[in-house]
């Protein structure tokens, strides 16, 4: 017995393939960690409003159109006796028809304009009722790390944005190399970095809590790994980490020796001293750990009070922050850490990379447990 597929089925399979090829990548958790459906900050929230109308705008339309198409294809399909030569009464259209469709789709774009335009503006302006107390950070795109400025407090850190909830941040945006984009979904929609042209977004969170972004706009080998973290964080809490943050971490006799009692090191005391060591010999080049001096990369000021490495790829755990320091290029590829910075001839080496120090696992591992100790 031999079957036939007919070509209806063979139309019905390829489309039901394509739907389920379509759907693999969605996920029903409008509570993920990046999702812009669960809105936890008024531009986020007027975002989500805007995307909403034009979901239930387009829906309509596509109901309708595909009602219509539908009701026309059953009322003028062939019917069994149908004469197949027979050619209906011919017209050339329906003015008041045309016209009724005309307005009535500009009508539905004028519906879905109004509140964009609303929106753009609501995201460059901070309204006045929150200026009082809002605070001000400054932010630069690197590659593929984020440096954060509080230029009213007067310190830096890097890869993880902290401000007080319930009140307004407003972010000046610039990029130090090529385009980056910064996007936290939670709280705000995508705004460019450029290169010599500094952009403006704000945010605000609703209430405390822990938010993930990243660089949405392609900027080289790592831009997938392009994160940072921010933390909404109650009054008294922003308060106390303001004061932590602006405090020195390190001796300021060139020694790099911590601050911190050495009772509350964790880690053998000929441990830290030599991580100091290895850090002033081959990562103060390129890391600061003044609160007040940015340099080449992320300031590590307090690095051991922060919850990410690797421009928030990783958790701050010890044995990822040791395969960071050991393997950067395998964590994080094409990045400057391990290769270090050339001039623009890109043969001029400005600051040497991991790769020309070749640190043994016992500098590493020195580095490492050194680190935990800047908070």
């Amino acid at each position: 017995m031999r079957l036939r597929i007919r070509t209806p089925f063979l139309a019905a399979a390829g489309l039901a393939a394509g739907l389920l090829l379509l759907t693999v990548g969605c996920s029903l958790n409008i509570e993920g960690q990046q999702s812009a459906l669960d809105p936890k900050g008024p531009v986020a929230k007027n975002q989500y409003d805007i995307f909403m109308l034009t979901l239930y705008v387009t829906t309509f339309i596509f109901i309708t159109v595909g009602g219509a198409l539908a009701w026309v294809l059953w009322k003028f399909r062939q019917r069994k006796g149908d004469d197949p030569n027979f050619i209906p009464p011919q017209s050339h259209g329906h003015p008041m028809l045309e016209m009724g469709l005309v307005i009535a789709s500009a009508g539905l774009l004028v519906i879905i304009a109004i509140p964009t335009f609303g929106g753009i503006i609501l995201k460059k302006v901070v309204p006045e009722e929150l200026l009082d107390g809002a605070i001000e950070v400054n932010v630069v795109g690197f590659q593929w790390w984020w440096a954060f400025e509080y230029p009213e407090q007067g310190f830096y850190t890097a890869n993880e944005l902290v401000f007080p909830a319930g009140r307004a941040v407003k972010i000046n945006l610039r990029a130090d190399d090529v385009i980056h984009s910064f996007w936290l979904p939670k709280l705000a929609g995508k705004v460019d970095l450029i290169p010599g042209q500094e952009n403006f977004i704000w945010i605000m969170a609703d209430e405390p809590g822990y938010f993930w972004g990243q660089c949405a706009e392609f900027c080289g080998d790592s831009h997938a790994y392009m994160l940072f973290r921010a933390i909404a964080l109650p009054e008294d809490e922003w308060e106390e980490w303001l004061e932590t943050q602006q405090r020195d971490t390190v001796a300021d006799d060139g020694s790099f020796e911590p601050l911190l009692a050495r009772e509350d090191w964790g880690y053998p005391e000929d441990k830290i001293l030599k991580g100091a060591e290895v850090f002033r010999q081959a990562c103060a080049g390129c890391h600061s750990v003044n609160p007040r001096i940015q340099t080449n990369g992320p300031n590590l000021a307090h690095f051991g009070s922060r919850t990410s490495v690797a421009a928030g790829w990783y958790e701050n755990e010890y044995d990822l922050l040791y395969r960071w320091i050991r393997e950067p290029e395998k964590v994080k590829p094409g990045n400057f850490m391990y290769r270090g910075f050339l001039d623009r001839d890109g043969r001029t080496v400005i600051m040497p990379g991991l790769k020309d120090y070749d640190l043994s696992d016992e500098e590493v591992h020195a580095v490492t447990a050194y680190l935990y100790t800047l908070r």
